[in-house]
């Protein structure tokens, strides 16, 4: 008979590999018992049996809408996701079960929070979505992974996009660069050319240019103005003609993509991933001792390096008050997972809606569309749970019975059954609605012009002014310095003249008379003349006191 029953239960499909000996006589006789000879499905109902009008310490977080403990007639109810997971596992096994919640309500250690707990045996599961965490394998007993949860960024809506101001936003940071540096090298290139041509073609015309003016080409082509510079030689001219058509080309891209951003309501976010949170030196906020925390505190983590530079801020308050006094106020990033911050959001958005906020004001917050951390989130067991394959296994036997020749099975209902079935992903979902909360683009509507678009037109105004004022002022101090120069040079040419009594007469300083022993003096209408004699013999009258006398010495 037992060779029998062995032979029976090694045809069956559900019995495996058996190997001869005293391992196949023990499943012959489970199969004589149970009618089959998997030892896994007696496990599994032996625990059922067990498990039935088991009383259970659950422990879990306060971390709504996914878990959260609320206290009726002096006695804690689970509430939340994870609470109706419990659910149908009660209602399925039938036991009974006691809500406890760590006092610092944080994920914790072996010696605090809620793996303290499991780890101290105070409870026999967590049910909340708990972060799969490698260090915490020691101590405590992960289910299968319930989703990949995400954390996301909270903050308020920035009143201007962060592509910059109308002026600037067609272009990017590193387009105007270039643009600036072509102004800067084209003037004084186009002027070396013209010199280089000018020294090797000497016999041909050449542009009469100083760099100046050639600068100054380079500026009025940008802004469509003429130049006083005519190109002669024809390398000339296709160097003037290259610019133009360079100038061209940036303003018609230029006025085309000025004009979509000022038409599409396109809108982006100062922080595009983790690292701009600590290379721009973000304030943000999280919940204590959550799995953010746990991340940006390990450098084996590269969440660490990311927020390097930023301030942290973990608190154990509410999401109304964190959003209010943090979010809102302080205008903090906050940082937790995907749900709750989506659930935060709608509620805001509810809150604002039924107090008659226009439609256009009631979005005050935004989500990012990039993740911040991604883990894996599960239920967590003590580690001396013996019930764990039952909630956690979803290895159902089918097993052939020679007393009824039928197959028969066991149905095991499991978390992971909630998680294939997509129970899971609907009951995160559950109460948000289909469409995308505030998103990011508000959609295309009909838009003016608004002072912070022309912001940057006012500072070139503003700027422009300053510097005109700032430069006529240096031209009064010029002016002013010149003045003051010219004076003192004067003065000092004045200083320098000295004036005294007049020459002695001309026979006192030359002798009787000049340089002639035989002149003399002789008075001829009045007026008194030297009479001297030439060396041709002839006589000659000078005049006595008149410039003239002076002069005779010279030519005489």
């Amino acid at each position: 008979m037992d060779n029998l029953l062995q032979g029976v239960c090694v045809n069956t499909s559900s019995c495996g590999t058996l190997e001869n000996g005293e391992d196949a006589l023990k499943q012959t006789k489970l199969l004589a018992v149970t009618g089959c000879c998997d030892p896994r499905r007696t496990l599994m109902q032996e625990l059922e049996k067990q498990l039935r009008g088991k009383h259970l310490k659950i422990a879990t977080l306060q971390n709504p809408p996914l878990s959260y403990a609320i206290e009726e007639d002096g006695k804690l109810i689970g509430k939340g996701v994870a609470f109706e997971f419990v659910k149908y596992l009660k209602e399925k096994y039938e036991f009974n079960y006691t809500v406890v919640v760590p006092n610092d309500d944080i994920l914790g250690t072996n010696e605090s929070g809620i793996f303290g707990m499991l780890h101290s045996n105070e409870a026999d599961i967590a049910a909340a979505f708990l972060p799969v965490i490698p260090k915490y394998w020691t101590f405590v007993r992960y289910s299968p992974s319930l989703d990949m949860g995400e954390w996301v960024v909270l903050m308020k809506r920035p009143a201007e996009s962060a592509t910059g101001s109308g002026l600037l936003a067609p272009f990017t940071l590193e387009v105007w660069l270039l643009i600036l540096t072509s102004l800067v090298c084209v003037g004084p290139i186009i002027y070396l050319l013209i010199r280089l041509h000018k020294k090797l073609c000497n016999d041909e015309p050449s542009t009469a240019a100083n760099l100046y003016a050639c600068i100054w080409f380079v500026y009025g082509a940008l802004l469509k103005q003429g130049t006083t510079v005519v190109p002669i030689s024809d390398s000339t001219r296709l160097l003037f003609a290259t610019w133009w058509i360079f100038i061209t080309i940036l303003t018609a891209f230029y006025t085309a993509n000025l004009t979509a951003f000022l038409t599409l309501s396109q809108f982006t976010l100062p922080v595009n991933k983790p690292d701009d949170i600590g290379t721009k030196h973000y304030s943000w906020v999280t919940r204590k001792g959550n799995a953010i925390q746990e991340a940006a505190s390990n450098e084996l983590e590269g969440l660490y390096y990311s927020f390097r530079g930023s301030s942290a801020h973990y608190v154990q308050e509410s999401d109304e008050k964190i959003l209010r006094n943090y979010v809102k106020q302080k205008e903090f990033l906050y940082i937790g997972e995907k749900p709750i911050v989506e659930h935060m959001m709608f509620g805001d958005y509810l809150n604002k809606a039924r107090m008659g906020v226009l439609e256009a004001e009631r979005c005050t917050f935004v989500i990012t569309k990039w993740t911040v951390l991604i883990r894996a989130r599960a239920f967590a067991y003590s580690t001396k749970f013996p019930f764990r394959p039952l909630f956690d296994d979803t290895y159902v036997p089918l097993c052939y019975s020679y007393r009824t020749t039928k197959y028969s099975s066991m149905y095991i209902f499991s978390l992971e059954h909630l998680v294939e079935s997509g129970i899971v992903k609907y009951k995160l979902r559950d109460g948000l609605p289909n469409t995308q909360i505030c998103p990011l683009n508000l959609g295309s509507k009909e838009r003016q012009l608004r002072n912070t678009d022309l912001l940057l037109t006012y500072y070139i105004v503003a700027a422009g002014f300053a510097l005109s004022g700032i430069v006529f002022i240096i031209e009064i101090i010029l002016k002013y310095t010149h003045k003051q120069n010219a004076l003192f040079k004067k003065k000092s040419a004045k200083e320098g003249l000295h004036f005294g009594a007049p020459p002695p007469p001309y026979h006192t300083l030359f002798g009787a008379p000049f340089n002639y022993e035989h002149g003399h003096k002789k008075n001829i209408n009045g007026r008194d003349y030297w009479v001297v004699r030439s060396s041709h013999g002839a006589s000659n009258l000078v005049p006595i006191r008149t410039p003239s006398a002076l002069l005779f010495q010279y030519t005489n």
